[in-house]
């Protein structure tokens, strides 16, 4: 027994030695680290490029996603403005057509697409059972434009007088009989210019024809004075080019009554922004963009009134009406109600909804922040810098409110059309989304 006991510690210190062993060589494991995950972002396909040329064919386009529908007016005062543009469809030729897109449409139908959708009106109101008829029996066709930049315009009062006096020294012209309109349709080479059916200008004494006199003619050299074409004299020629702007407009006169003057031609030059000069020529800032902000600094500043004015070399023609704010369509625009558009691209005298952002005011008329609205409108205006789809103006009216509204809204927003479908379109299920 006595020789196993050193055997056995021998053993036991063996184990130990190999044990130790096998643990310095043991390895230890450490799992890789896993980089985060990056969530999976969809890319964005940006929108289809614009067509070459914008045209009636193409500037609308059934919407594939109906708005969420709401209108944040009176319902009478729609049912006004629809009833004037129901005066005048009924008047027309009912084989006279218009376009909505691809559709060619006859006035009958438009007619009795704005009949129903006033009868509607009439017995629902403007109210989510209305909302729900419209979505499902009518067409909406949405502008071809990604978004619409929206602007207001208003019905300004001007001081005036039906004579010329140092108090009123600026007039107001009735177009010139020597200026030439040009049907471009008509000539062979207008195929090359689709987007110009129209040029205006006048025939010099060798017989050419010419451009016709831009503002700086017109205005700053007199071109036009001693023709009797003075249809009233004005005490501020900014006030004038301003509206040119609006295209109508109120003047009051000495004794206190008042005269409506309206759009009657244009000059055919084009349309040039007096914001957009100001600016490149550093005279305001991005603050005072809005029309009171230039009255404001025209005003404190008359030396630079010559240059600003004919920047713009589009020269407004008025005749006198006999209501006030006389639209293309030949109606009487409704406040709130009326826009103008590109009447090149879409329907005149039709229903339309808009959705854009309008101007919230403190009691010192300054900007608080932009209320989204919806709206029911007509269009029944146009105007000389109201080109493409992706334009149009609204009317607001007359008044501080109206001018206020009008002089600083230039928001995004969107435009639809609306046509009642035709009978046989309203038994299939169609293919669209609602908000």
């Amino acid at each position: 027994m006595g020789f196993k006991k050193p055997l056995l510690i021998g053993l036991v210190l063996a184990l130990a030695i190999l044990s130790c062993s096998c643990a310095q060589k043991r390895k230890i494991y450490v799992a890789p680290k896993v980089p985060p995950t990056q969530p999976q972002v969809t890319p964005v396909q940006p929108p289809p490029p614009p067509p070459a040329a914008w045209t009636a064919e193409n500037a609308l386009q059934p919407a594939a996603i109906l708005p969420e529908l709401r209108d944040d007016e009176p319902a009478q005062t729609l049912i006004d403005a629809i009833d004037l543009s129901l005066q005048k469809y009924a008047a027309m030729d009912e084989t006279t057509v218009q376009r909505f897109g691809a559709d060619t449409v006859p006035v009958s139908r438009c007619l009795e697409s704005l009949k129903d959708f006033r009868d509607k009106l009439a017995a629902m109101g403007l109210s989510k059972e209305f909302f729900s008829y419209l979505r499902e029996n009518y067409v909406f066709y949405a502008s071809a434009a990604a978004q619409v930049t929206f602007t207001g315009y208003y019905e300004p009062l001007l001081r005036g007088s039906l004579r010329e006096s140092p108090q009123y020294p600026y007039p107001l012209y009735a177009p010139p009989g020597d200026m030439v309109t040009v049907d471009l349709p008509q000539f062979y080479f207008y195929k090359e210019q689709p987007n110009m059916a129209q040029i205006k200008g006048r025939v010099e004494a060798d017989q050419r024809l010419i451009p016709y006199f831009n503002r700086e003619e017109i205005d700053f050299k007199s071109k036009l004075a001693g023709r009797g074409l003075e249809i009233a004299w004005v005490d501020s020629l900014v006030d004038i080019f301003f509206l040119h702007i609006q295209g109508s407009g109120i003047v009051q006169l000495e004794d206190g009554s008042r005269i409506f003057v309206g759009y009657a031609d244009q000059n055919g030059h084009p349309f040039r922004s007096l914001g957009k000069f100001l600016l490149e020529q550093q005279l305001i800032g991005r603050g005072q963009l809005s029309m009171q902000g230039m009255k404001a600094f025209l005003k404190d500043h008359p030396e630079a009134i010559p240059a600003a004015l004919a920047a713009n070399p589009s020269y407004i023609f008025f005749q006198i009406n006999k209501q006030s704010a006389m639209g293309t369509f030949g109606t009487r625009l409704t406040p709130w109600r009326s826009i103008a558009s590109d009447q090149r691209l879409f329907p005149l005298g039709a229903l339309a909804w808009i959705e854009c952002e309008k101007p919230l005011f403190d009691s010192k008329q300054r900007i608080t922040g932009w209320e989204k609205f919806g709206r029911f409108v007509l269009n029944q205006d146009t105007g000389g810098a109201i080109r493409g789809p992706d334009r149009a103006d609204l009317f607001t009216g007359h008044g501080e409110l109206s001018e206020l509204v009008a002089g600083n809204m230039k928001q995004k927003g969107a435009l639809f059309f609306l046509l009642k479908k035709e009978q046989a379109a309203l038994t299939e299920q169609p293919d669209i989304i609602s908000k």
